[in-house]
C-alpha cells in the first residue's frame, strides 16, 4: 500500500487531536513541577507523538525546544504547537497552544494545569511545531 499525502495528513491530524485531548483532560490536575516542561512531555509521550530524533520527550524547556520539528514565530503558531518563554537559546517555560491566544500550562503559583491567556506581560519568545 502506497503512503499518500492525504494519509500522512490524517495521521498527523489524529495524533495532534489525541495530544491536545490528553492535555485538555488534565486541566485542573496538580503537577508538582518547577515549570510546565514535564506536563508537556507527559502529554507528548502518552499520545505517542514520535520524535524527530531521540528516544523520549525531555521535560526541560531547553531540551524540548531542540526536539521541535521546526521553530516558527508565535503569530504562526497553530493549535498543538508549543510556546516557549525566555530566549530561543535558553527557554525557561513552555506551554501548549490551543488557539485564540490561549495555551495550556501548569501555573507556577498553584501548580495546576490551566488554560491561560497570552498577554503583553506574559508573551512567549518563539513557537515550535512537533509535527
Amino acid at each position: 500500500m502506497a503512503i499518500t499525502t492525504v494519509g500522512l495528513l490524517l495521521t498527523h491530524n489524529n495524533m495532534q487531536n489525541d495530544y491536545l485531548k490528553l492535555a485538555l483532560d488534565n486541566l485542573g490536575k496538580t503537577f508538582n513541577d518547577y515549570n510546565s516542561g514535564r506536563f508537556v512531555a507527559q502529554q507528548l509521550m502518552r499520545a505517542q507523538v514520535p520524535l524527530p530524533e531521540g528516544s523520549h520527550w525531555d521535560a526541560s524547556p531547553a531540551h524540548l525546544i531542540k526536539q521541535m520539528h521546526h521553530l516558527l514565530g508565535v503569530l504562526q503558531a497553530t493549535p498543538g504547537d508549543l510556546l516557549f518563554w525566555g530566549t530561543q537559546n535558553a527557554p525557561y517555560e513552555v506551554g501548549i497552544y490551543v488557539g485564540g491566544n490561549h495555551f495550556i500550562a501548569v501555573n507556577n503559583g498553584d501548580h495546576v494545569a490551566k488554560i491561560q491567556t497570552l498577554s503583553r506581560n506574559w508573551y512567549p519568545c518563539i513557537a515550535g511545531s512537533i509535527f
